[in-house]
């Protein structure tokens, strides 16, 4: 069993990067490609600060690729684009759109994808999840909600209310918000992690509840909470490590996390930089079907990506510049190409504060290692 995390450090300086904000040109890659900093999407200038933010992907079995993000328009109720690529990501179109059907709210923040990998709760294997925090205009509180798509996401129908938080929907401490869901099944269950403000004795932990059903949910479980108020662990990301039958966040059961030794990712060379803030990390095979592989992690600090083999050893952490632009809680996933080769998708929405250089973007790079 590993005992490590990986979890922001919600400190005031992880919101705001330290790379230059410079305007993306938009341009068209060539079909299934590798190419850097490619524009799906640029938001009118006239949309709230930061526009857009928290981009999310997902391929599907025809290898076609959907990404969504949060969008800060003044539309109310607001409802959250997904857009389609055929090509790789070379090129895209708007697909459809991710609406509120129940709270008459709008679905306004962290959208998540999800494509089953085997049948379960009464829809077949392929069957794409869609979940995102649904409030109102004036955040005074939130569901974190479950649709789901049988067409491809051209339409969704409405499953459960995951969590509620009676709000208001803030980052400040002692307000009972809900963020920010990840997905992962195991063991015969769908298991959603998010970040939960409603305990009194945290400012903020991560918890997850478990379903298998779709429909009905158990109790949380707490998986990360500081030993000070304060403290702020961020959100949750799980990857897991097939070599060893581990999980990353880290340990040999993705429901027991709590108390586990956190371990900072610190990059082995001189410089010994800490990827901070909005975390994601995922599990990358160097070979389709192959059990070796590369651990991948990144922060909005920077726009490097920090890799690891399947020990994730404290000082083994190799820093590597994809020259793809950082944002809050970049998307990295593994796809498929064209010829079956495997390519890592890199997704960003932009970082608060920077309105004016804000876009949905994506870059399909070489898996590193």
């Amino acid at each position: 069993m590993f005992n490590f995390m990986f979890v922001s450090l919600a400190i005031a300086s992880s919101l705001q990067s330290l790379a230059s904000a410079i305007a993306i040109t938009p341009r068209a890659p060539r079909p299934w490609s590798n190419f850097n900093n490619n524009v799906v999407f640029t938001p009118p200038n006239t949309w709230v600060d930061p526009r857009t933010l928290y981009a999310r992907t997902l391929q599907l079995s025809d290898k076609s690729l959907l990404i969504t993000c949060e969008i800060y328009s003044p539309e109310d109720p607001l409802s959250l684009p997904i857009f389609r690529s055929t090509d790789g990501g070379a090129t895209w179109k708007e697909h459809s759109r991710f609406r509120d059907q129940v709270n008459g709210w709008g679905m306004a923040y962290q959208p998540i994808l999800y494509s089953f990998p085997q049948q379960f709760g009464g829809y077949p294997a392929g069957t794409i999840l869609a979940v995102g925090t649904s409030l109102p205009s004036n955040k005074s509180h939130a569901y974190i909600d479950m649709y789901a798509s049988t067409d491809g996401a051209k339409t969704f129908k409405f499953l459960s209310h995951i969590a509620y938080g009676p709000g208001p929907e803030t980052v400040l401490n002692g307000d009972k918000a809900i963020w920010e869901a990840f997905l992962l099944m195991y063991k015969g269950k769908l298991i959603v992690y998010y970040s939960d403000q409603r305990d009194p004795r945290y400012g903020q932990k991560l918890v997850h509840t478990t379903t298998t059903d779709l429909r009905h949910w158990t109790p949380i479980v707490n998986d990360v909470a500081m030993n000070y108020y304060d403290g702020r662990p961020g959100m949750t990301t799980v990857a897991h490590i097939p070599t060893n039958d581990n999980y990353i966040m880290k340990t040999a059961d993705p429901t027991k996390f709590f108390d586990k030794l956190i371990q900072p990712i610190v990059s082995n060379d001189t410089a010994d930089l800490i990827p901070y803030g909005s975390p994601f990390i995922i599990w990358a095979p160097l070979k389709a079907g192959s059990k070796e592989g590369v651990l991948i992690a990144n922060g909005n600090s920077d726009s490097n990506v920090y890799i690891n083999d399947y020990r994730a050893l404290p000082g083994n952490w190799k820093r590597v510049n994809i020259n793809q632009k950082n944002g809050y809680s970049r998307d990295i996933r593994v796809i498929r190409d064209n010829r079956g080769n495997l390519k890592l998708l890199v997704a960003s929405g932009g970082n608060f504060g920077q309105p004016d250089t804000n876009a949905l973007i994506v870059g399909g790079v070489d898996i590193p290692h």
